[in-house]
């Protein structure tokens, strides 16, 4: 194979660079964790990368990383989600919380295929009191089962990888310029829909005095419950 430059640097600092992007992604920052995975497996058909230690290392660092969120969840509960609302996407808590009440605690073997979910399910975990040792089983199995997938793809296309890094080197600059352009894009796409967000919520909001008022007055006012299921019983059992 003849190896591009940039494969002939992601050999050189692989055991840096790909466990510092997998930290990127566990909080929230879209870097390009996927690719750099695809590089070092094509490496990797050619005898020039260690697939079981690199599995061993980006476990080891996602268990660390996740596990920290965990702890966060059981000890601050739901202001780390709420947390996670107001710096992303404001309904992202809400929709992990339908996934973790429909799957529990075997959500985290799909959470590192899905954006935002990698975040999100560890703390989310710790709120509903998953028990430590399951915790780390589904975490570990998680990565493992994300990173294989990944590693046996860019294995069996590691030819077809190695032109497209090439190709992608050709591109120099203007590679740069794209790929900056497309996250200062998904940046002002996130916040735009926040404020969008909160815009909405504040028309739709009562405050709970002027609803104190219109129970008082007799007013035909109707009051519902949104709390999902899984939150009326968060604090009746443990999931």
């Amino acid at each position: 194979m003849d190896t591009p430059e940039t494969l002939q640097a992601l050999e050189q600092y692989a055991f840096v660079l790909l466990p510092a992007l997998l930290v990127a992604e566990q909080f929230g920052i879209p870097l390009p964790a996927l690719p750099a995975l695809l590089g070092f497996c094509a490496l990797a058909a050619h005898g020039r990368g260690n697939i079981p230690l690199m599995l061993s290392t980006m476990a080891a660092v996602a268990l660390i990383v996740d596990f920290a969120w965990y702890e966060l969840g059981r000890r601050r509960g739901t202001q780390i989600l709420r947390g996670f609302g107001r710096l992303f996407e404001p309904d992202c808590a809400r929709r992990a919380e339908k996934i973790f009440g429909r799957y529990g605690a075997r959500g985290m073997l799909v959470a590192k295929f899905v954006p935002g979910l990698t975040m999100v399910l560890p703390p989310l975990a710790g709120v509903f009191g998953v028990g430590r040792a399951r915790f780390a089983a589904y975490e570990l199995a998680g990565v493992l089962l994300w990173a294989g997938t990944w590693i046996g793809v860019g294995y069996v296309f590691s030819d077809a990888v190695a032109v497209i890094a090439a190709r992608v080197e050709m591109l120099g600059l203007w590679l740069v310029v794209v790929v900056a352009a497309l996250l200062g894009a998904y940046i002002v796409g996130k916040y735009l829909g926040r404020r969008l967000y909160l815009r909405r919520l504040g028309v739709a909001t009562i405050a709970p005095e002027a609803l104190e008022g219109r129970l008082d007055a007799g007013d035909d006012v109707t009051i519902a419950g949104l709390r999902t299921p899984l939150e009326a019983g968060r604090h009746a059992g443990r999931t």
